[in-house]
């Protein structure tokens, strides 16, 4: 079984196609070439590949689900 981690986009290198996100604690680049995100959107994160687009609230209630479980 896979996590995804929700994280919001704080940068873009290689003309898109790999972001930085940030997690709260720490910050990790991202392979970015299915959901083309941008900074400042939020993302669901799984094995370093963005796979999902999040609203600020979706990525909320999925940050206190993740602080709940750890």
């Amino acid at each position: 079984m896979c996590l995804a981690i929700p994280g919001k986009v704080v940068g873009l290198k290689n003309k898109g196609l790999v972001a930085v996100i940030d997690y709260g604690s720490t910050k990790a680049e991202a392979n970015n070439v299915i959901e083309l995100a941008e900074v400042g959107e939020w993302v669901l994160v799984q094995q370093k590949v963005v796979v999902e687009k999040l609203t600020e609230e979706e990525a909320k209630q999925s940050i206190e689900a993740w602080k709940e479980i750890g």
